[in-house]
């Protein structure tokens, strides 16, 4: 039965010709669209290295001067104590699981701070994420190292170590040197103050639409505090993880609990946010292009559909008389249905190979997009699976529908017809 589909097909080769150089061309442009979806939606939904369910960020307010409340001469030592005295009152409150201060740290709020690494004075610079927080902030938002760890991060902060990402562990100490315990500093100088690396935890990405992940940890001190003691505490983050059972109508309750607690020299307790709902304004434009974009993908992939099924639908029907000899001669209609699927399949397999060999080249030349997923050969395969089984379908529903109403017409009527 193969060898005589291959002379029909053979026989056919001045129709087919056109079918095929469509359907390498339709291929070609549904592998675009596949692989533009799968890298989309891959690191979309890939992890993300922190959880910020039940979590909420708050800050703290400054009285102004005119305030008949406003304690004048508060030293700046006071100052910072109030603030450490802030994060224990809520980190006691019944309702907290973990509390942290940090700075340009949250996940979602769209600030950051970067800052230049290097090995030693020879390296290059590497500019990466910085993170300055409390240890607890790696509990609030559960960083975890690879075993599973979050302890161990904690407490490479309380040693007054760092905390790196694998990128920067990476790109600092190539050829697998284990980084835990070796110095990096801030400056390229011979006297730059050295840090010594205390942990590396997972993969922390900044969001659900970037491959952002390298970044660096480091304990907020007094020094840095210092800053944040007059107007510019509002820029202090102070970040908690609440209870599954009492994250209820929280931000009201703290409030009733905790306002006249958090009324500490001249600061009061400011704006509460929730950290997920932040997350979904922050990321609003994005989800609303993602479903643009899914959106034109399926206007796409519906005329892609209609097209293909279109060409063997009339493909099939313009051989209707062909089907009723067949089924005359013997053919029972599964066995006729079987060498029209084949004969389909056949096409596209043939279509298939110079369409890879292209997709191929264009990607080891760099032509499409790299930076949220490398071309790998598990991008190429995948890629490659899911455009071929979708034009299975479109060709098999092209054969299958017109082709049973076919083999139903008694053959003397379809020879007739014909």
């Amino acid at each position: 039965m193969f060898k005589h589909i291959l002379t029909i097909i053979k026989n056919e080769r001045r129709q087919n010709i056109g079918l095929w150089i469509e359907l390498l061309i339709v291929a070609l442009f549904l592998w675009y669209i596949v692989d533009n979806v799968y890298v989309t939606l891959n690191n979309y939904y890939k992890p993300l290295g922190f959880d910020t369910e039940h979590t909420y960020i708050m800050r703290l307010g400054l009285l102004n001067e005119s305030s008949y409340e406003y304690v004048k001469d508060i030293s700046t030592e006071t100052a910072v104590g109030y603030l450490y005295t802030a994060l224990e009152r809520i980190q006691r409150n019944p309702m907290i699981e973990a509390a942290s201060i940090s700075f340009h740290s949250s996940p979602h709020i769209g600030s950051n701070r970067s800052r230049n690494i290097h090995r030693d004075t020879l390296s290059t610079k590497y500019s990466v994420l910085n993170r300055t927080v409390t240890p607890n902030f790696f509990r609030v938002f559960k960083y975890q190292v690879e075993n599973g760890s979050t302890d161990e991060l904690v407490q490479a902060l309380e040693r007054n170590e760092l905390v790196i990402s694998p990128g920067v562990a990476k790109e600092l100490f190539p050829h697998d040197e284990p980084p835990v315990g070796k110095q990096v500093s801030f400056e390229k100088s011979d006297s730059a103050q050295l840090y010594r690396v205390g942990a590396v935890s997972r993969v922390v990405r900044y969001d659900n639409f970037s491959n952002w992940n390298s970044y660096f940890a480091q304990r907020i001190d007094n020094d840095f505090l210092k800053t944040f003691t007059g107007e510019w505490v509002g820029g202090l983050e102070f970040c908690v993880r609440v209870t599954p059972e009492e994250d209820h109508d929280f931000i009201r309750r703290f409030r009733e609990n905790m306002t006249q607690q958090l009324r500490l020299g001249n600061y009061y307790l400011g704006e509460i946010q929730s950290i997920p709902i932040n997350k979904k304004a922050f990321q609003k434009d994005d989800i609303n292009d993602l479903k643009m974009r899914m959106f034109i993908v399926f206007f796409l992939l519906v005329n892609i559909f209609l097209g293909i099924t279109g060409i063997f639908w009339f493909r099939t029907q313009h051989r209707r008389s062909e089907i009723g000899l067949r089924v005359s001669l013997g053919d029972t209609p599964k066995q006729v249905l079987r060498k029209f699927y084949i004969e389909g399949l056949l096409l596209l397999t043939t279509a298939m190979v110079p369409t890879m060999i292209v997709i191929y080249i264009l990607g080891r030349e760099g032509i499409f997009a790299t930076y949220l997923m490398h071309f790998t050969p598990g991008r190429y395969f995948i890629g490659f699976a899911i455009t071929y089984i979708l034009l299975i379908i479109m060709i098999v529903l092209g054969i299958r529908i017109p082709a049973l109403k076919a083999v139903k017409v008694p053959p003397a009527t379809a020879l007739r017809d014909e």
